[in-house]
């Protein structure tokens, strides 16, 4: 037998409910607010005409970009989100030698929709489009697809898709 009076219990259940009620409440609020309104910053364009599409798989931190003049491999790494309805998207690229020594070649971190930039020797990238990847309450790295125009010294590895 409980020496809690029964009140009690009923108060604290209902507090309880509440607190578990909002936890599922808050982020399924954000989340409809940050995909589903049309607020949300929608792609435009034709921005990837004759170029490639670059987008890592499901929980792919790098992928391999391709080869620069001197022959060292490209390895870029994508990260994405959605905040306020704005899509923002990052990169980071890295070149290894045969020693498995890697130099960071450049990136860039918060481009905006249709934002660009150049990196010497590897190409321009443009963000495409951008998603977050919500779990909880816990930091997740989210999705970009950025347009990625080669410089013409630089050689592509043959997975990515070309752009129509």
């Amino acid at each position: 037998m409980s020496t809690t009076p029964a009140r009690a219990r009923a108060r604290i259940r209902a507090v309880v409910v509440a607190v578990l009620v909002l936890a599922f409440i808050i982020p399924w609020t954000y989340a409809h607010i940050a995909y589903a309104w049309p607020w949300k910053e929608q792609s435009t364009g034709e921005a990837c005409t004759g170029r490639y599409y670059l987008t890592p798989y499901d929980k792919q931190r790098s992928m391999k970009l391709g080869t620069i003049s001197d022959g060292r491999l490209v390895y870029i790494g994508i990260s994405g989100k959605v905040s306020m309805g704005r899509q923002i998207g990052s990169f980071g690229l890295s070149a290894r030698d045969d020693n498995d020594h890697f130099d960071f070649l450049g990136g860039a971190e918060d481009l905006h929709l249709g934002d660009t930039t150049t990196i010497e020797g590897v190409g321009t990238f443009t963000l495409k489009e951008a998603h977050s990847d919500i779990v909880w309450f816990t930091p997740n790295p989210g999705k970009a697809t950025f347009c990625f125009d080669p410089d013409p010294s630089f050689t592509m590895n043959n997975f990515a898709q070309q752009g129509h």
